[in-house]
């Protein structure tokens, strides 16, 4: 398998809601280091991301050590790598600020990378791609394309601050991708004129795509094509005792769904694998502990069968 990681590498600085701050690389960090763990020794990941001079000789050390990653698609740029300050006021819930921003990817920078089984666009800081690249690899590879809206639906004060605001013309994002993926808060965003996720799709959407609304605790619902019609259905999340950290969960969940679905094709077994991995991501601490993902996995996997 061949996957392809669009998106923004971060900096993060978190401030949990309980416990010391944890500085460790995020964004499409969390993807690579996900899908790492996950894939088989022959298996390639190809992140395409802007890298600041400030971390890239680190960045590209590490990554060449991490297994099945290439760096042929990270671009130094001269400028500070992309910051994000994230603040939990809540064990899920958070406020952010996003300094030293990238601009956006264009074709150029992607259109090596395009031949990929599946290519994941995660819009980390919501420019992280510009919209006529997008929509050109619409054009090629949309029923190989994952969409994670993300920040797509936060706007940017002069201070770096994050706040919720519906972007004009997301309906060419929304039926870009085969799958579409957003969370609870996104999904409010971009829904006040619908009922229910299924009239979303008929609205925003194709009836041959797949959205997965990611809501915490409360699991995923997915809404897809089946016998005949479209459907939905909750997918429970793992319980978990303690979320320690929650940063990086759908980012997590969205790598988790590629790579199981690549090998089933099945959205429901999917959504509940990638509902692990989020599990086990909030039971880690940043990427700096991703090493321990599967082992986690397996742990939560064990405790729910007991709880049962």
């Amino acid at each position: 398998m061949k996957v392809t990681v669009i998106g923004t590498l971060n900096k993060d600085l978190i401030l949990p809601f309980s416990g010391t701050p944890i500085e460790s690389y995020g964004g499409i960090f969390y993807d690579i280091a996900v899908l790492s763990n996950l894939l088989e020794d022959d298996d390639e990941i190809i992140p395409v991301s802007f890298v600041g001079q400030d971390i890239f000789v680190t960045v590209s050390a590490l990554l060449d050590k991490t297994p099945n990653v290439s760096l042929e698609g990270l671009i130094q740029t001269e400028e500070k790598n992309h910051k994000v300050i994230l603040e939990y006021t809540a064990p899920e819930e958070r406020n952010e600020k996003s300094l030293f921003q990238f601009p956006s990817l264009q074709w150029e920078h992607i259109e090596p990378f395009i031949d990929s089984d599946i290519i994941i666009i995660n819009m980390i800081s919501g420019w992280d791609l510009s919209e006529e690249a997008f929509l050109k690899l619409s054009k090629i590879a949309r029923d190989r394309m994952y969409l994670d809206i993300h920040y797509m639906v936060m706007g940017l004060d002069n201070l770096g601050r994050r706040f919720l605001e519906k972007p004009e013309g997301i309906e060419k994002w929304l039926n870009g991708a085969k799958f579409i993926q957003m969370n609870e808060k996104e999904y409010g965003v971009l829904s006040e004129d619908v009922r229910n996720p299924i009239d979303f799709l008929h609205t925003y959407m194709k009836d041959d795509q797949i959205l997965l609304t990611t809501r915490g605790p409360q699991g995923v619902i997915a809404v897809y094509h089946r016998e005949g019609m479209v459907g939905q259905k909750l997918i429970p999340a793992y319980p978990l005792t303690r979320v320690v950290d929650a940063t990086g969960c759908g980012d997590s969940f969205g790598a988790g769904f590629c790579v199981e679905y690549e090998k089933s094709g099945n959205v429901l077994k999917a959504a509940e694998f990638a509902n692990l991995v989020a599990a086990a991501n909030a039971s880690l601490r940043g990427t700096n502990e991703m090493h321990h993902l599967t082992a986690t996995m397996d742990r939560i996997r064990e405790e729910s069968l007991v709880k049962v």
